[in-house]
């Protein structure tokens, strides 16, 4: 299978125009099972709560705020991914486990990464792109391990904070995913714990003697030079320009097959 990811567009595409498949990255699959951010109602209302720092702020003006900290969370997250990635490029064997892998690199043609066959040996495989044809998913792992028949994924986030429990209002009801998955906290340990798990479960399908082994979240957390004007952080960079990271704090997460098997067959209706 001939695919292709667009960067700019966060966008995977078929080399063969008579693939008539349109491809959805993962991130959007989960997209569909989270209540989308009503940032006009939300703004509105912060600005009118006297316990909230956006107090008496004009909405628009919270609401490029808001911006802005997505805006620093993309570039922390680019600029770290380029370094882990060149980092394990750098090496063409690594030894996990007593067992000595190759460091297998991606498809990249004119600068487009390719989906690479999808049959695994033993290796690190960084920027891992994986799709499933039959319910036309697409997504990138940032590093699989296949080590002696057992795949681990990592993945690597550079927000501010992970949540592992949904929003409690003042009833003490808490904020649910979307069905088919609505018995899930909507928060985003639980959304980059679908993702992991929905890379893992394409990768046993294309890899049946496989078997599931870890899936780690690696969150990056950068040292602070202090606080902009609405309390929040201002990151640390050192002399060569680049953000210092602080501390890697890692979420080992459970393989949620039944509920990547609940979210397919609702997508192919």
């Amino acid at each position: 299978m001939a695919i292709l990811f667009l960067p700019q567009e966060h966008k995977y595409i078929n080399i063969d125009p008579s693939e008539s498949i349109e491809w959805t990255s993962v991130t959007s699959v989960i997209s569909k099972f989270k209540e989308p951010f009503d940032a006009d109602n939300v703004a509105a209302k912060a600005a009118k709560n006297k316990k909230s720092k956006w107090y008496g702020l004009d909405p628009e003006v919270i609401k490029e705020a808001w911006k802005n900290e997505a805006s620093k969370a993309v570039n922390l997250g680019s600029w770290y991914h380029a370094q882990r990635e060149r980092d394990l490029l750098s090496c063409s064997t690594i030894s996990i486990d007593d067992c000595i892998v190759p460091v297998v690199p991606y498809i990249e043609k004119d600068g487009i990464k390719q989906a690479p066959v999808q049959k695994l040996e033993n290796g690190i495989y960084p920027e891992h792109l994986v799709y499933l044809k039959s319910a036309g998913i697409c997504g990138q792992a940032d590093r699989v391990e296949v080590i002696n028949g057992t795949v681990n994924i990592y993945d690597y986030k550079t927000n501010k904070e992970i949540k592992s429990e949904g929003f409690t209002n003042w009833e003490g009801i808490t904020k649910k995913m979307l069905a088919p998955v609505n018995h899930l906290d909507d928060c985003n340990l639980n959304h980059y714990n679908i993702q992991l798990s929905i890379y893992m479960y394409i990768i046993l399908k294309h890899n049946p003697k496989l078997k599931p082994g870890k899936l780690v979240i690696e969150h990056i957390q950068f040292k602070e030079a202090g606080k902009d004007a609405y309390d929040n952080r201002v990151v640390l960079y050192d002399d060569k320009g680049e953000p210092v990271v602080d501390k890697i704090v890692q979420y080992h997460l459970p393989f949620l097959k039944e509920e990547v098997i609940s979210i397919i067959n609702y997508l192919k209706g």
